[in-house]
């Protein structure tokens, strides 16, 4: 009967599993309570950012329960000033942006990849392709996921430089 993985039921496995049971319960449990004190789930992407990190500051002091996500901590600001929870994930990845958009009313996706003027001259086709990978899975992410509000940040960058100058 349980020969074919003895190490299921061996006696160091029980407390890991009990604790993951119990992790999983509490998780649960905070879901019930945050909705319950009538806090809406928001996610701010490139909340390691500047602009990202302190819209999530704002609206975590409006009192909503703010997800940030980045693949980069943020450099302004401890979690607790900006963030409940911080996801360090790469937004290319569609199986990511679903984890981070879960249970999320309201997304501000400011998430970019950036760099200075000489990375951004020199590396055209990267930044576009990883741009595009991370708005469309976020796109995506937010759709399944039932979101009610979805809000993109583009950028400066976008702008050919011809366009940047001429007022």
């Amino acid at each position: 009967r349980h020969e074919a993985n003895p190490h299921l039921y061996s006696p160091s496995f029980r407390p890991c599993f009990a604790r993951s049971t119990q992790f999983l319960h509490e998780q649960k449990q905070f879901l019930i309570s945050t909705m319950a004190e009538g806090k809406k789930r928001v996610l701010v992407t490139g909340a390691g950012g500047f602009i990202g990190g302190h819209l999530a500051k704002k609206l975590m002091e409006d009192g909503n329960y703010v997800i940030g996500c980045d693949w980069k901590e943020n450099e302004y600001f401890t979690r607790e000033q900006f963030c409940n929870e911080f996801l360090l994930l790469d937004l290319r990845d569609k199986d990511n942006c679903m984890k981070a958009c879960k249970d999320c009313e309201d997304i501000y996706n400011l998430a970019a990849d950036m760099g200075g003027m000489g990375f951004i001259q020199s590396n055209h086709s990267v930044i576009l392709y990883n741009n595009a990978m991370i708005s469309f899975n976020m796109l995506e992410a937010a759709r399944i996921s039932g979101c009610k509000r979805f809000y993109y940040a583009s950028s400066a960058c976008i702008y050919p430089e011809g366009a940047q100058l001429d007022p």
